[in-house]
């Protein structure tokens, strides 16, 4: 008996052991993916702009999505966004900040009259958004900048002819001999575009299998590898490529079936191998959704249901064997319909110009529940469309931030009229791996520290050695003002550190803040104050950069088919024209925007005396003070007007109150003006960028619509904010403009809790409906 009773009690421990043994493996994969996860933003940002194509002299406006980056969810982590357009020189020509409210900002760009045609980039950051171990720059949106839209050419610029790029990925991630494997293949032309090829694989040069990119350059072939054997695939231009390394022995990982419930995955590994304990996990965005443990002889199947991953997009798996080394990995793109659904209805197809026009926004889950949702929504000409700019909320969260490289056309896989969009994204996932997490058992991670902050930071210094002990032990006042003449106070601690919040920053908002410390001149006080800016492009110009690209080419092609082109003479081109009556070409002209500006001061002494003499202004030439030759105080005095004339004299003094006048001059006043940084030194202010002053777009009214002013707005409307009611509805209304055209409608928006959609309309402006 008591041999039994120690077989089972040993029997008993070693099941013990193996539990924990497991469990303890589990934990370490979750505690793994944890860590990585902290080294990362927190916090993704997306732009939603009013158009694409833009005229110098106009208003740019943007609302700003600050997204929880594993939900997607609105964050409520930051409070100040760092915006920054830059030119296709990647030179700064615009730089604010704005404030955030519960995970969005919204405002407005100036397009500055002197700005050179071209492309420009927008970039947004916030706190929790840009780390210091940033790997790869995410351009938030590109835009066009031109003259005139008139002149603009809309030709695609000449890309410098460079040798074409092949590359393979083995699914998994290596091939191994004796076990079925799939050869992922992606071909582009050395810029980014996709080039479709034709090929065959060459075993021991003789032809085994040909194969074709089905989409965007990309495609597969499928052949079992063995070792000894010399593989290469040549390409139908005669260019040959060798295959990535075959391994002897190990393991391969593919995807046979992938639907809406579940996910089956094969696990292979060579013959003859031990068997082993394999582990299996599943994660989104940084999140650990699920782990599945396997015994692996030869084979082993693992079904995953799909309900284990809370929200749309990249499913990354990644295969450990039994002492927990990554083996191979696989993206999957899982719940695509888990999005919002939104429906624009107009209440007519044509308009009349200035005619009012309403929409009807309705907003559905996936299941066709209302949804209530905060929403952006803009109204333009459609010749502001953008090819080079294809980038919607959908491809700039689910895909562009995700995935590394650049991604030829996203909006393809997420238009649900392309029947093969998602075997085209298994390929791009298969071709283009996982963007942010890197294993890295054994030892710490680096963890990216957060630099920028939502207020405004300084420490304000003391030089005078007299009573310094005092000051260097109190706290010292220090006035915040705005450009506008709003003031406020803020206390540096006994450490001269100082911070000036975001609350007092949006009541003082209007672009520059003006720091000056309260302290008297004795003590030579002084600020210095953190620019966060210079400290984003330290970083940012060692950082590649990634944006989504389209074939401009082709894109210039559809849009002749699908759109008026206006001609360099300002006339519409239009494939066939039926003359009724003479027409007039459209009236497009700029939408002027206004650069805020601090007004320079003129400091200078001078003044008009009691007597109507201009003093202080040429030496010698003075009345006052301390005589009267004209009987009136010498205490009354007005200030000069810049541009007017003014007698000046000189008096010679004879003694007592007797004096004579030896000149007199009559001049035109012009008084001392200074730069705004001489400015800043002689009043002891300090500058820096607070919240960008606030504009609300133009909204023409119905009495505005019986002006005859020309109303040439080519963006009819832009509303950053419109909240669903319970129904998931919402109605706008809005005026058209003196332009007959085509316009299109696009909106954009969030449920705030992880869903995201898109959706669009377009209409006509003409000058009358015929029946």
């Amino acid at each position: 008996m008591k041999r039994i009773y120690h077989f089972f009690l040993v029997l008993l421990i070693l099941c013990c052991t193996q539990i924990l043994f497991a469990q303890n493996n589990v934990d370490m994969l979750f505690t793994s993916v944890s860590e990585g996860l902290a080294g990362h933003p927190s916090e993704l940002v997306y732009l939603q702009t009013n158009k694409g194509i833009y005229e110098t002299g106009e208003d740019l406006w943007f609302k700003a999505y600050g997204l929880d980056a594993q939900s997607f969810g609105l964050s409520d982590r930051s409070k100040t966004l760092y915006l920054q357009m830059m030119d296709a020189k990647d030179s700064v020509v615009w730089r604010e900040k704005y404030p955030i409210e519960n995970g969005i900002a919204d405002g407005h760009v100036y397009m500055d009259e002197k700005l050179v045609e071209g492309n420009f980039s927008l970039e947004a950051y916030t706190r929790h958004s840009f780390f210091n171990d940033t790997t790869e720059m995410l351009v938030a949106r590109n835009i066009k900048v031109v003259k005139n839209i008139a002149h603009d050419s809309g030709q695609a610029e000449k890309r410098k002819k460079r040798e074409l790029r092949f590359d393979l990925f083995p699914e998994g991630g290596n091939l191994v001999a004796g076990l079925p494997s799939r050869l992922a293949f992606k071909a582009t032309d050395g810029n980014g575009y996709p080039v479709d090829v034709e090929g065959t694989l060459y075993i021991d040069e003789n032809p085994a299998t040909t194969f074709k990119s089905s989409h965007d350059g990309m495609g597969l072939l499928s052949f079992t590898p063995s070792v000894g054997r010399n593989y290469r695939i040549e390409l139908k231009d005669g260019k040959s490529y060798s295959l990535p390394e075959i391994y002897s022995q190990g393991m391969s990982f593919q995807l046979l079936k992938h639907n809406k419930e579940w996910m089956e995955f094969v696990i292979s590994q060579t013959e003859g191998v031990p068997e082993q304990d394999v582990y299996l996990l599943g994660q989104m965005r940084g999140v650990v959704c699920c782990v599945a443990k396997g015994k692996l002889k030869n084979n082993l199947r693992i079904k995953i249901p799909a309900m284990e991953f809370p929200y749309q997009g990249i499913a990354e798996f990644t295969l450990f064997d039994g002492t927990m080394q990554p083996i191979a990995e696989r993206l999957v793109y899982v719940h695509p319909e888990k999005r919002l659904n939104i429906s624009i209805k107009l209440d007519k197809d044509n308009y009349v110009l200035r005619e009012k026009a309403t929409l009807k926004i309705k907003v559905t889950d996936d299941g066709g529940k209302p949804i209530q949702a905060n929403l952006g929504i803009s109204v333009f000409d459609k010749i502001y469309v953008n090819p080079a700019d294809p980038a919607n909320i959908l491809t700039h969260c689910y895909l562009t931030s995700q995935i590394r490289g650049i991604i030829h056309n996203p909006a393809y896989y997420f238009n649900e009229e392309n029947k093969d969009r998602m075997e085209a994204m298994d390929l791009l996932l298969l071709t283009q791996g996982w963007r942010r997490y890197v294993w890295r058992f054994g030892r710490s991670p680096y963890h990216g520290g957060i630099f920028l902050t939502d207020e405004i930071s300084g420490t304000q210094t003391v030089k005078s050695k007299k009573k310094s002990k005092e000051t260097q032990s109190t706290e010292q006042l220090i006035q915040v003002s705005g450009a506008e003449g709003k003031s406020a106070f803020v206390w540096a601690d006994s450490t001269g550190c100082f911070k000036v919040g975001t609350n007092m920053m949006k009541e003082i908002r209007g672009g520059y803040v003006y720091l000056k410390p309260m302290l008297s001149k004795e003590f030579k006080p002084k600020l210095e104050i953190i620019d966060y800016f210079p400290l984003i492009d330290s970083i940012r110009k060692n950082k590649p950069f990634c944006y989504p690209i389209m074939d401009l080419s082709q894109a210039i092609k559809q849009q002749v088919l699908d759109m008026p082109v206006v001609s360099n003479d300002s006339t519409i081109l239009l494939d066939e024209v039926v003359v009724t009556r003479k027409a007039r070409k459209p009236f497009r002209d700029k939408f002027m925007g206004r650069l805020d500006s601090l007004a320079q001061a003129n400091l200078g002494s001078a003044y008009v005396c009691g007597c109507g003499y201009l003093q202080n202004y040429k030496p010698g030439y003075d009345a006052h003070p301390y005589w009267k030759p004209c009987s009136i105080s010498a205490d009354k005095r007005s200030k000069p007007i810049e541009g007017e004339k003014y007698y000046i004299v000189k008096f010679k003094h004879l003694g007592g109150n007797a004096f004579s006048v030896e000149d007199e001059q009559l001049v035109t006043y012009h008084g001392e003006t200074y730069s705004e940084e001489e400015l800043l030194h002689m009043n002891n202010l300090y500058r820096t960028k607070g919240y960008y002053a606030a504009r609300e777009f133009y909204q023409p009214d119905e009495i505005d619509m019986q002006l005859s002013t020309p109303d040439a707005r080519n963006t009819l409307l832009w509303q950053p904010s419109i909240d669903t009611d319970e129904k998931g509805e919402a109605t706008i209304s809005f005026y058209c403009s003196d332009i007959n055209t085509e316009f299109i409608g696009v909106v954009e928006g969030t449920d705030g809790a992880g869903l995201l959609g898109t959706g669009k309309c377009e209409f006509r402006v003409v000058r009358n409906i015929t029946n």
